[in-house]
């Protein structure tokens, strides 16, 4: 009798999975009873939230980088009308949508495989609640990356919210601004984000300088970049069953616009 059965993949690439039937009376042989069968397991698009705040020079560069990949979904918004702004425009000739704040934070946050907040300003847009789902969905297995600017030092940083408690480090409240050339650290020499970004080889040429640091008192996790002996620049750290990223410099478009040779 023909019987189904139902088994995960766990990994993307092939799968080799055995099959094999017990042995009736009267079988010649069992040689057939046993088959190998390879299953190709395709990993789905990574499903990306990108929240772009502060408006700065930089701002589509996280855009394009993500857009450039086939494999990953990407939602973007931008917070360019924040509550606080009233100039006495009519609703009706406004073109922008309004920020979809309870179906991205409450009904489909579980969807998505990373979150993005590109010098995010907290203006009371997303309230204390949503950001306390945004920490577990950290902790639950998801996936944040935070590029900060000036803002992450001030009063209404996001390290001052729920989502301050997975971050790798807390701002010091000092921004550093001046030359500087990002450069790996031990660790980050090794680490699989960074590793395979190292210049080497003789004359290898020196990635581009930046010019703005958020000085930062690391709390957990690894430095993978540094702007200089006990200056973080990328931190990275597991928190439970998820995973945290913290940019502490907003002048990574510097290396997309080719400045100073650029950089990976």
């Amino acid at each position: 009798t023909p019987q189904s059965h139902a088994f995960v993949v766990e990994h993307a690439g092939p799968t080799l999975i055995e099959i094999e039937t017990e042995a009736v009376p009267g079988e010649l042989t069992v040689a057939n009873n046993r088959s190998l069968v390879a299953v190709n397991g395709v990993r789905e698009r990574l499903k990306v939230l990108l929240i772009s705040g502060q408006p700065h020079a930089g701002e589509r560069t996280w855009r394009n980088l993500l857009k450039s990949d086939p494999a990953v979904e990407l939602i973007h918004f931008t917070i360019l009308r924040p509550p606080e702004k009233d100039d006495f425009t009519p609703i009706v000739e406004l073109a922008l949508i309004p920020f979809p704040v309870q179906e991205l934070f409450e009904v489909k946050l579980k969807e998505f495989d990373l979150i993005v907040f590109d010098r995010y300003l907290e203006r009371d847009i997303i309230p204390p609640s949503h950001f306390r789902n945004m920490e577990r969905f950290v902790r639950d297995g998801g996936a944040l990356l935070l590029v900060a600017g000036p803002e992450f030092a001030g009063a209404r940083s996001l390290a001052r919210t729920a989502v301050g408690s997975v971050l790798p480090a807390r701002p010091t409240g000092q921004v550093t601004e001046g030359a500087f050339r990002p450069l790996p650290t031990d660790a980050g020499r090794r680490h699989p984000v960074t590793a395979d970004l190292t210049p080497t080889g003789a004359g290898a040429t020196p990635w581009g300088r930046w010019f703005r640091l958020i000085e930062t008192a690391p709390r957990s996790g690894h430095s993978i970049l540094e702007a200089g002996p006990d200056r973080p620049l990328l931190m990275v750290d597991r928190v439970d069953k998820g995973r945290v990223a913290l940019f502490a410099s907003d002048h990574i478009w510097l290396w997309a616009r080719g400045f100073d040779s650029g950089g990976p």
